[in-house]
């Protein structure tokens, strides 16, 4: 007998992790958006509700929200007779860098997907979270949705053909996302991007990048200190997340081994060592920071997490 309706947890997630600009991505345990996914006759999808964290920013246009246009998308490929209705619920803010866009997407994509008896392959999921989330950004990029769908940690391979290897992190990794009360759209983030870099940076990155690499698989936390640097896209991103080095530099103090920019920003995200300390007191540091500066600061003390699952209330 087929599900009718059905409820999907989609955990946010850290995109970009140093050097890893549109390949690299980490799922998080907390906080996530909830979809809710319910047969329809007729076809296609409508957008029911949203509520949550930044409702009024979710467009409820099934065009554009990224959960319409992603659920639509495995509708279309699976031939579906039927359409479905969405409700979402925002775990995850817009404009955090959190990958609240591709937590929706991945979310509408999982649900309609198991609505449908689980026909598509995870790969296809993806791809079609990712249309999802090009309705939001403008851009087809797949850095937040591969890791919110598979969990652990993601590296794209290819984007043509979309290729994802999924890595599973170190238990002992534990993260802090630091969320201060600022907004950074995606759109305008990636307008900022440089068209070009030197060679020298390119070096820098590659190397960065494949150490970071290694270090999740083989659960260094050391050499994941050393690799989490980036020299190309950061320091450009920097000046739309106000005192973002003075929070960094708090959180380093505090007990982390790393400390960058979350996805676009502004969120700042931290690494610790799970068996060293429970990362309160990076949470803490870097919420006086801005709270010193008379911004809010919203701070999850996390750990890497699973994907996209159902969710029984």
């Amino acid at each position: 007998m087929s599900m009718e309706r059905v409820i999907v947890l989609a955990p946010a997630t850290i995109a970009n992790v140093g050097p890893g600009f549109d390949v690299f991505g980490l799922a998080l345990d907390q906080p996530y958006d909830l979809v809710t996914a319910e047969r329809r006759q007729g076809r296609g999808v409508k957008v029911r509700k949203v509520e949550g964290l930044g409702e009024e920013q979710v467009t409820m246009d099934p065009m554009r929200n990224t959960a319409a246009v992603a659920a639509a998308k495995v509708l279309e490929l699976a031939k579906a007779d039927f359409g479905l209705s969405i409700h979402i619920k925002k775990g995850v803010r817009p404009c955090s860098g959190m990958g609240s866009s591709g937590a929706s997407a991945a979310g509408g994509a999982y649900a309609a997907n198991l609505l449908l008896g689980e026909p598509l392959p995870i790969e296809a999921l993806v791809l079609c979270a990712a249309k999802g989330e090009e309705a939001s950004s403008g851009t087809l990029h797949a850095d937040n949705v591969s890791p919110s769908l598979l969990g652990g940690f993601t590296i794209i391979r290819s984007y043509d053909p979309l290729d994802v290897v999924r890595v599973t992190p170190p238990p002992n990794l534990g993260v802090v996302a630091a969320l201060p009360d600022i907004m950074v759209p995606t759109k305008e983030a990636r307008g900022i991007l440089p068209k070009q870099v030197d060679l020298r940076e390119m070096v820098f990155q590659v190397g960065h990048a494949s150490a970071l690499a290694v270090a999740m698989a083989l659960g260094d936390l050391g050499l994941m200190a050393r690799s989490l640097k980036d020299e190309v896209i950061e320091p450009v991103r920097a000046p739309l997340v106000p005192h973002l080095r003075a929070a960094e530099d708090a959180a380093l103090q505090a007990g982390a081994f790393a400390s960058f920019l979350g996805g676009s920003g502004p969120c700042v995200a931290s690494f610790f060592d799970k068996d060293q300390m429970d990362g309160k007191a990076i949470a803490e540091a870097v919420q006086t920071v801005y709270r010193s500066k008379g911004i809010e600061c919203t701070a999850w003390v996390t750990r890497w997490g699973e994907g996209c699952r159902r969710w029984q209330p």
